[in-house]
């Protein structure tokens, strides 16, 4: 029978509510500024800050959608190909400064439906997990947990044990404790959500013990080492048992999102609330010999040795090209020009600002301490630097991607690094591949390959830590036959290169610079 839509009013079916539903308007930011991230941009700190706050740059579509939710990135489901590869800078302000985290999620999510039509339901769906159950043994020898000594909040800290080893001490733990705390201190084995079914009441008091991936690895293709303990093996010997299974579990479905977020209200930049761009107060000094931070070593490397908390910042016995690098967010051959003792004199830098700031206004700050205690000038231009670069070969070994498939590249956890992309295009993989392949390469990776469209394909290669011979260049590496460097693997599984070459890129260049940092 067709229901009437007489007397329905308008607004009701503006909203796509139908009568008896609520129609409570969903809170939203007082003001939002919403665009395209500039290219080469990578995710930086942010999120929901104190003073009704958000502010996020680099994020893709998935990481909005995360934080809007509540979920982890794996129980969020369809959608364009685009959600985790597109990247977006949101800044936003809610109407009270002291909005609950849980108003500004809705706040949140409504910014993405206005800005982007995002269309997002809740839903079940059978996902890998791993069930966390009493072990099979656990009856003739019993579980090795003891109950609470003192029930209450559940508490961790880092055990005692052999050194080769993760320990963590567990109090006063449920298992639904114990299936939080496992994917958060031991990813690398456990790396989907654990789903408790031991049936087990009550609070325990217990310690975790269990080698690391790597060391991991190493024992178990020694048999010379020492005994290989997984995290798995830790869970066991507890009387418990992990294992990955599929269940049913919560997830947020997307069905529809628009890839250019709708333009920003006329003059919605100059409503944004601005961060200071000075420090409060700060200190700038030549660094005595021999002093640094309480309870930490001599400072070797050129950044010294830093502190971030609460808004104090203490920078002790770094260079000036190591300042530059931070303030200016580069690498260090990427600061060209000066004299020679940037490399030489070190500094310290104590500093006070407002707390809860975001990376890049910390950066801003004392990007403006420098400029203003050294007198430094300088200006930007392109130089032909050593930077590493990916190129077509004679038979590339990729397959052409489901172009509605969700474009993502992901460590899988083998005995080798495994990368695993979908529907990614060449310029997408130079830029992920440095952030999982650090040990060999840095950025920036330019793809140099003329290859379009998007691909799937499947990258192993042994990390560089674990290879028998790493004599010569990191590119030139010999290795034994079970073992390949990242480089060796570019060519031979994808019928790419991976090589090092001179390129032109944007450098900072030193003009002037004072060696005696002025009181103001």
């Amino acid at each position: 029978m067709k229901r009437s839509l007489a007397g329905v009013s308008l607004t009701l079916l503006l909203s796509g509510l139908l009568p008896g539903q609520s129609t409570t308007t969903a809170p939203v930011f007082e003001v939002a500024d919403v665009h395209v991230s500039p290219s080469g941009t990578s995710q930086g700190d942010g999120g929901f800050m104190p003073g009704g706050r958000f502010e996020l740059r680099g994020a893709t579509m998935l990481d909005l959608i995360t934080i809007a939710y509540g979920v982890e990135p794996e129980m969020v489901v369809g959608g364009p190909g685009w959600l985790n590869s597109d990247r977006f800078d949101v800044i936003a302000k809610a109407p009270s400064a002291k909005a609950s985290e849980e108003t500004l999620r809705a706040m949140l999510k409504a910014l993405l439906v206005d800005r982007f039509k995002l269309v997002a339901r809740e839903d079940k769906r059978d996902m890998p997990v791993f069930v966390l159950t009493v072990g099979k043994t656990a009856g003739k020898k019993g579980l090795k947990l003891q109950t609470a000594a003192k029930p209450g909040e559940p508490s961790t800290s880092r055990g005692e044990g052999d050194p080769g080893l993760n320990h963590r001490l567990c109090k006063s733990f449920t298992m639904a404790d114990l299936a939080e705390l496992l994917p958060q201190v031991a990813n690398n084995f456990v790396n989907h959500p654990v789903v408790d079914e031991t049936n087990l009441k009550g609070s325990y008091d217990f310690q975790l013990d269990w080698m690391g991936m790597g060391p991991y690895r190493k024992a178990k293709a020694n048999p010379d080492g020492p005994t290989p303990v997984s995290a798995f093996d830790a869970v066991e010997k507890l009387g418990l048992h992990l294992e990955e299974q599929k269940r049913p579990m919560p997830v947020i479905v997307v069905e529809q999102a628009n890839q250019t977020p709708t333009p920003n209200p006329e003059g919605v930049t100059a409503k944004i609330p601005t961060f200071p761009t000075e420090f409060d107060v700060a200190e700038v000094r030549p660094a005595k010999p021999g002093v640094v931070l309480p309870g930490q070593p001599a400072p070797a490397g050129p950044m010294g040795r830093m502190m971030f908390q609460n808004g104090r910042i203490e920078i002790m016995g770094a260079t000036l090209k190591g300042l530059l690098t931070l303030a200016f967010d580069v690498r260090e051959n990427a600061i060209v020009g000066g004299p020679k003792w940037l490399d030489e004199d070190r500094f310290d830098i104590i500093a006070k600002a407002p707390a809860n700031l975001p990376e890049g206004a910390i950066l801003g700050m004392l990007k403006a301490l420098i400029v203003e205690r050294f007198k430094l000038t300088f200006h930007n231009e392109d130089q032909p630097m050593p930077v590493y670069v990916l190129e077509a070969g004679k038979k590339p070994r990729i397959k052409e991607a489901d172009a509605t498939a969700r474009s993502e590249c992901k460590i899988v956890n083998t005995d080798k690094r495994n990368y695993v992309c979908r529907n990614t295009t060449m310029a997408q993989f130079a830029e992920r591949l440095p952030t999982v392949s650090a040990a060999y390469i840095h950025p920036p990776l330019l793809d140099l390959t003329g290859i379009q469209g998007a691909y799937d394909f499947d990258l192993y290669w042994t990390p560089k830590g674990q290879l028998s011979n790493t004599t010569g260049s990191a590119s030139e590496a010999s290795t034994p036959v079970n073992e390949v460097t990242v480089f060796e693997a570019v060519d031979k599984q994808l019928g790419l290169k991976l090589e090092e070459q001179k390129h032109p890129i944007p450098v900072v260049v030193i003009d002037h610079v004072d060696r005696t940092p002025s009181e103001k």
